[in-house]
């Protein structure tokens, strides 16, 4: 079983995943892209420990921040 300290890390790992994907696929800057991150309802999930998001990979919540970016034009 997974520490609080472990899962902790897991999701700020994947936040800062996130950010670097959209730095580098979509040219965000560091400010514009922990924004839209920071801002997201996957960050919301990814941080509510019951969501169990903090044991996906990275693409897949990457597609989903996707969704809701397309969901938002």
């Amino acid at each position: 079983m997974l520490t609080e300290g472990q899962i902790q890390c897991m999701k700020e790992d994947l936040t800062i995943a996130l950010a670097q994907i959209l730095i580098e696929e979509q040219h965000f800057s560091v400010e514009e892209a922990l924004s839209v991150v920071y801002n997201s309802i996957t960050f919301r999930n990814l941080q509510n420990t019951a969501t169990g998001y903090y044991y996906q990979s990275v693409g897949y919540l990457y597609s989903d921040l996707q969704a809701e970016l397309s969901a938002e034009d």
